[in-house]
């Protein structure tokens, strides 16, 4: 008898605490429940405020039910939300809807959107290529760069401008921790090296020159600070000279390198309206383009150089009004990718 008495006493224990568990969840289920009927109540409070308000809203919304009331709202701010943000991307709505319009005209006569942009960017590279009244004659070579560029740009292939390196191979060379142009580099950057990089601008069609500056791994030197941050733009406009520059580490060197370039290359007008931007590659890139992971602390001259890379700059960037001058002759010891 005592052992079904506890038999009887565990299951009733189990039951109670099953009815527990029960009743806690339907508690919480009702308090969810007032909560979201206190927030339908306070949009029908605030929508009962201005008479004209509620009359819209049920003439736009077709809706009377608190709840269906309250979500239509809620997706009323997020559309007002999204086109905000659309308006701050430089788009108006107008224009959206347009463009919205226009893929769907495109779709439904069965011409694909993406290659549809591809197209006419295309035709937009011939274009600028072409000859335009007053310039001096394109070389036809170059048209045909453009179109064959063009051509292999729609099949899925890729053609990239190649890296104009300058260094210790080639006569151009840093002196250990100074970013300095020897007599010969300067005169490079005169003389040869704006008519190289144009011409792959014009073969390319790229507009943006990248310069990145390198060092080797030998550290600069005890120095108390570094005066980059207050006169690097001083050299990028030519009123004051890199030896004024004092960088602290390498990677304060490789820019400083990389910007003396630059204010050099500023002065061509063959590179007039180019976008040109100054880089550092401090001591971390090898010269065969891979990490400098396993530690090198040597002069090495090779590594002291400058690498001109070209590329296309960002779509929402205007190209088209970038003048063209006549072609150079290019600068030999330039490698491809």
């Amino acid at each position: 008898m005592i052992l079904l008495v506890f038999c009887l006493l565990i299951a009733m224990a189990t039951f109670l605490k099953r009815e527990e568990t029960r009743r806690i969840a339907a508690e919480q289920q009702l308090q969810q429940q007032i909560l979201q009927n206190e927030r339908s109540r306070d949009v029908v409070a605030s929508l009962q405020k201005s008479a004209d308000l509620a009359e819209k809203f049920q003439s736009l919304s077709g809706l009377r039910d608190p709840q269906a009331i309250d979500q239509y709202w809620r997706e009323l701010v997020d559309s007002k939300t999204v086109v905000n943000e659309i308006e701050k991307s430089g788009v108006t709505v107008a224009e959206l809807r347009e463009g919205i319009a226009n893929a769907a005209a495109l779709h439904s006569n069965g011409i694909d959107v993406g290659k549809a942009i591809r197209d006419s960017e295309f035709v937009a590279a011939i274009n600028r290529a072409m000859t335009k009244p007053g310039d001096a004659p394109v070389p036809t070579q170059t048209v045909l760069d453009t179109i064959a560029r063009g051509l292999a740009a729609g099949s899925g292939g890729h053609q990239w401008p190649p890296i104009i390196r300058m260094s210790e191979a080639d006569g151009y060379f840093f002196k250990s921790g100074s970013a300095e142009l020897s007599a010969t580099f300067h005169d490079a950057l005169i003389t040869e090296t704006p008519g190289e990089i144009l011409k792959y601008i014009r073969k390319y069609d790229v507009d943006v020159i990248e310069v990145v500056g390198h060092t080797d791994e030998r550290p600069v030197g005890v120095r108390q600070s570094s005066n980059l941050d207050r006169d690097l733009l001083s050299v990028l406009k030519n009123t004051a000279g890199v030896a004024s520059l004092t960088p602290a580490d390498n990677a304060g060197l490789g820019l400083a390198r990389a910007v003396a370039v630059v204010s050099v290359l500023r002065q061509s007008p063959l590179l007039a309206g180019y976008k040109l931007i100054p880089l550092s590659g401090a001591q971390l890139v090898n010269v065969d383009e891979t990490l400098a992971i396993a530690g090198s602390p040597g002069d090495i001259q090779q590594r002291r150089r400058i690498e001109i890379r070209l590329r296309k700059s960002a779509p929402n960037d205007a190209t088209a009004s970038i003048p063209h001058a006549p072609v150079a002759v290019p600068l030999a010891g330039s490698e491809t990718r």
